[in-house]
């Protein structure tokens, strides 16, 4: 369930609050012989323009339709989808659909399906394998670890508890279908992916399957302060079922929230994941390390291996509530290690070369409690990174 572009809209909806249009109707349905609980479904509509930063996208704007149908005991929703078109000022043009509906066809299960385009004229690669330090651009050619490409991608997610635990808990399996396209474009003659041709230099297509296991009993999907997240999976590409690349990935994510007072409400968050890659694969399909949603402070997919594991942990808390605005405002600080290796790397040489980067950021909630808004800088050896987005990082 990993999106090597790392476009998961949360990531890109800033919102700059200047216009939201708000449409809900209810209806409430209540017996006429005697009272009982009213029954409520509403329909919220909401156009929004956005605004967002970060180093690798630049200055990124755009505009967000969203529409959340509700219905009485249907958690968290009956339907949602989303629809989002936005622009960079470092080239990026992309469009994205997504829809997720919890007890699809009336059964417990849940749907999701999203496609997105993008068009982009400053895609970073920095080679595979390549652990050293960065050179600098070579004289004359500043787009060096630049190129251009059109990327296309549509995947569907099946979604079914299987375990529904007395603390809380729940244990859901998933099933998954990925289609995915990428080409590089325009004249990237000098740069290093022309020089390296690494796989899928052409253009190429893959077509996976796959499936894995959710576990799930945080307090918050938004704002988590206290309880775990686990998700392990696994997908197969094959030309059998149409895929231009035979390859296997498995991946895991383990995250934990642990609350504790310290003059202030604190939480100490930590994430924990790797990706694991064998086979014939393009290289924007290889583990990856780097940019808003891995690594803060280098930039986007600045390691590519087979194989990649890394930590993320934040202390974050409030520092100023105003429950009558229904506003909050605090801060993170934060530390990112991990690194990416190679099949066939010796266990004891793949903890003797970890990356990290170490930073801090502000945190701000208005209007709802599950709407937040983040700004992080990132340092690292080769820089730093600048992130304004929506939503914490896990």
């Amino acid at each position: 369930m990993k999106d090597h572009q790392h476009f998961r809209l949360p990531a890109l909806t800033l919102v700059l609050i200047v216009a939201v249009i708000s449409l809900t109707t209810s209806l409430n349905a209540q017996s006429t012989s005697e009272p009982s609980p009213a029954v409520t479904d509403s329909v919220e509509l909401a156009l929004l323009p956005a605004l967002a930063y970060n180093s690798d996208w630049g200055l990124v704007g755009g505009g967000i339709m969203s529409r959340y149908s509700y219905k009485n005991e249907i958690k968290p929703f009956h339907s949602y989808f989303t629809v989002f078109a936005l622009a960079s000022t470092n080239g990026l043009f992309a469009s994205s659909f997504f829809f997720d509906k919890p007890q699809v066809f009336g059964s417990d299960q849940r749907l999701s399906f999203s496609a997105f385009v993008s068009r982009f004229f400053q895609n970073q690669y920095y080679g595979i394998g390549s652990y050293n330090k960065i050179d600098l651009e070579p004289e004359g050619n500043p787009e060096y670890y630049l190129y251009e490409s059109f990327t296309s991608e549509i995947e569907l997610i099946l979604r079914r508890p299987i375990a529904d635990l007395n603390n809380g808990s729940t244990l859901d399996v998933y099933g998954i279908l990925n289609t995915n396209y990428r080409t590089p474009l325009g004249e990237n003659d000098g740069k290093l992916i022309v020089q390296d041709r690494p796989a899928g230099i052409d253009g190429a297509h893959t077509i996976s399957l796959g499936s894995g296991l959710i576990w799930e009993n945080r307090d918050n999907e938004f704002d988590p302060s206290t309880g775990s997240y686990a998700n392990v999976g696994f997908q197969v590409a094959n030309e059998v079922i149409g895929s231009g690349y035979n390859y296997i990935t498995v991946e895991g994510d383990l995250r934990g929230y642990i609350p504790f007072h310290f003059v202030r409400d604190i939480t100490f968050a930590n994430r924990l994941s790797f990706i694991h890659t064998y086979g014939s694969l393009p290289y924007w399909k290889l583990a990856d390390l780097g940019g808003e949603e891995t690594m803060r402070g280098y930039p986007e997919n600045r390691f590519l291996d087979d194989n990649v594991i890394f930590l993320n942990t934040e202390l974050r808390t409030w520092l100023w509530e105003f429950p009558e605005y229904n506003i909050k405002l605090g801060g993170t600080l934060f530390a990112d290690i991990g690194r990416t290796f190679s099949n066939g790397a010796a266990l004891n040489n793949i903890f003797n070369d970890l990356k990290y980067t170490l930073g801090f950021g502000g945190n701000s909630s208005f209007f709802n409690e599950n709407f937040i808004l983040r700004g992080d800088v990132g340092f690292s050896e080769e820089g730093y990174g600048v992130y304004f987005t929506a939503g914490y990082m896990f």
